[in-house]
Formats: structure tokens, sequence, C-alpha cells
């Protein structure tokens, strides 16, 4: 028989580290939680200060999602975003609020990718040595395609903390969720419990890059107008209900041009047409330099021919007004989409045509009226 003594002495550490922690008492919380009364709460310098781009559109402690279909290019996109951030100078006339450091967690490109988009862009955007030096010392690029789920969000935790960046993208979720995306319950998980914490505890942005779903026969997502576009990512609504701001690639049916959609928060992003009225939507096109993306102008932009829809004239534009009836720009935009089935781009050009040929006048108001100049036109 042995005895107590006799027993050989067993090491019981590895066994408690695998063990749950022990449950929070009654009232026992993980953390300080911070209460207010609603009258402490001010838009300051200090709370400006968090500001990263544009008006209050990426802030410290916020996100943005940045949507689009495969193989088009997000990836660049995003990186030349970054690039502008780290240079504090306007991406598609988005303002940096200053030179900021970025931190990429990335798993769809390799060596060799990465180094032809930064070359890309340099040349493209034809940055000094200067600006290339500041670049690529203000970016940190980490590949990592092991981590998913709690794990991926520890080891952002631990860069995070090592690297103190201004700015974090994670390039794509699909990589490091460790989950369905469709699962309302695995998404809030990742997004608002994990990675949250750690963007508002160190006060960094976070761009997050996502997948839209393959075409659908259809035609449920391309007559999507305004807020519906914040849903063109793959999976639960949730992702676009925690995103702060949502930007989206648009396909226009061509292999080289795209629509930037701000479907959340947009008028944030700061961008005004010439009649100073908040822009929504823009296009751009892969640059023929290589690797970069550009404005695209109108000549760019394919043919609406053969899509269903058609032209709008000024007289469509008149008869959207009655007599003495006087409308607001973007009303105006809207009406026109809607009863004659044409994009933005369609109808504020036939609305500047009007304007420009004197059938309709902008009010020092704002507001658009028919001119005495109205006629058959």
């Amino acid at each position: 028989m042995t005895t107590a003594t006799d027993s050989p002495e067993i090491d019981l550490n590895p066994l408690k580290e695998a063990l749950p922690a022990e449950p929070n008492t009654p009232g026992e919380a993980h953390r300080e939680l911070i209460v207010r009364t609603l009258d402490q709460f001010s838009l300051n310098e200090e709370t400006l200060a968090k500001t990263l781009v544009g008006i209050r559109w990426l802030c410290r402690g916020g996100s943005v999602l940045l949507c689009g279909p495969t193989g088009i290019g997000k990836s660049s996109f995003t990186m030349q975003l970054t690039i502008m951030c780290s240079l504090g100078e306007p991406f598609f006339g988005m303002k940096p609020s200053g030179k900021h450091k970025v931190l990429v967690i990335q798993a769809e490109n390799d060596d060799g990718d990465i180094a032809e988009m930064r070359d890309g862009i340099f040349r493209g955007l034809g940055l000094t040595e200067a600006q290339q030096a500041e670049a690529c010392k203000n970016i940190i690029v980490v590949c990592e395609s092991a981590v998913t789920g709690p794990d991926f969000v520890a080891l952002v935790a631990e860069l995070v903390a090592k690297h103190k960046p201004d700015v974090l993208v994670i390039d794509p979720l699909f990589a490091y969720l460790g989950d369905s995306v469709n699962e309302q319950r695995a998404v809030s998980a990742f997004l608002r419990n994990g990675l949250n914490p750690i963007l508002q505890e160190h006060g960094c942005g976070l761009i997050l890059v996502h997948h839209t779903n393959k075409p659908k026969t259809g035609k449920e997502k391309p007559d999507w107008q305004a807020g519906d576009l914040a849903y063109l990512g793959s999976g639960t609504s949730e992702l676009a209900n925690w995103a702060r701001a949502v930007i989206n690639f648009r396909s226009i049916g061509s292999h080289s041009v795209f629509e930037i959609v701000l479907p959340k928060r947009g008028r944030r992003a700061g961008l005004v047409n010439d009649e100073g009225e908040p822009v929504y939507s823009f296009h751009v096109k892969h640059s023929a330099m290589g690797i970069c993306w550009e404005l695209a102008t109108e000549d760019d932009l394919p043919s609406e021919g053969g899509t269903g829809r058609h032209a709008v004239t000024i007289k469509d534009v008149l008869a959207e007004f009655g007599d003495g009836c006087v409308l607001q720009y973007n009303k105006l935009v809207t009406a026109l989409v809607e009863n004659h089935g044409v994009s933005d781009r369609t109808a504020k050009k036939a609305i500047a045509r009007a304007k420009g040929e004197g059938a309709i006048r902008k009010t020092p108001s704002g507001i658009y009226e028919l001119s005495s100049q109205r006629g058959e036109r």
C-alpha cells in the first residue's frame, strides 16, 4: 500500500492554466465602467482630435467597412488610402487629419504583390523619394494566414499594443473571422466584443476589407439606392450595423472603371461637388501606368446603352416641375432616378445641361426653380 509520503509530486499548474477562469461573483465587473450623466458629454477639441479621416468619418476607436467584388483591386485601393494617410494627404478628396501611422494585417497578397502595389502607387502618384521613405516608415505590414477567431483577436491586441498605429487595416475579414459570416452572433462577438475594445483602448481606427457576394440573377442589388448599399457586404447585416461608416466598390460594367459609393455616413467623408452639395459616390479607374487608382472622367465611363436605361432630356427634367414649383437638388436627382430608371450620374448630367441652357436656375438659397426662359427643348 502506498502512503501519502510515497506518492510522486504532481504539478497542477498546467491543469489550472487549462481550466476556464472562475465566473465573476454577482456585481463583479471585468473592468471599471465609466458612468456619466448626459450633460457630461461634449463635442470639444478633445473629441474632435479623435478624427483620423474626413469629418469624423474614420475616428479613433471607430471603424470603416470597405466592401467590393473579388479581384478588382480592393487591396491596392486600401494601400493607396493608407499611403495617403501616412503622408497626411487627401485621398480622392477625403482628408486625413494629419500624418498617421498604419498597421496592415493581411492574408491575400504575397511579397511580390505588396511590392508591386507599393511601387505602382508611388509611381502613379508621383511621390518624391522623401515621401516614399516617409510612407515606408509609417506603414507596417504583417502577413498572417494561420490564426482566426479569438486567437486572431489576441494577435491584433498584441500587435496594436506593440506598434501603436493610428490606423489598423485588416484584409480581408474572411481570412480571420473563423466562423460563418452569416451568423450574427459570431460576427458580433468578433467585431463588437473582440476588436472594438482593442480600438478603444489604444485609440486607433479600423479599416476592415470585406467581399461582396457573387452576382445573382435578378435585380435586387442593382436596384438598391442610397443607404441600401451599406449592406452589399457578404453575410449578416450586423457588418454594416457595426461599422461607423461604409465604403463600397460597385461594378458599372467595366473591367477598369468602378463606382465608389459612400452609403453610410458618406456625408462625413467631406466630399462636395461644384454646387457645394455633399457627394456620396464617385468613379475611379485603374491607372495605365501600373497598379494605382485614378479619378475617372466622364469619358472613361461606359455608355448606358443596352442596360435598359435611357438618356434623360431637359424636357424630362422640366417635367418634374409644376408651374411655380421649386425643388432641392437632391430631391430633383432622386425624382429623375426613380421616375426614369437612370443612375445618379445621368440624372446629375441632365440637371447640369438644363441649368447650362437656362431651363432651370439655382437660387441663392440653393433651391432649383424654373427659369423664365423655360421652353420646349
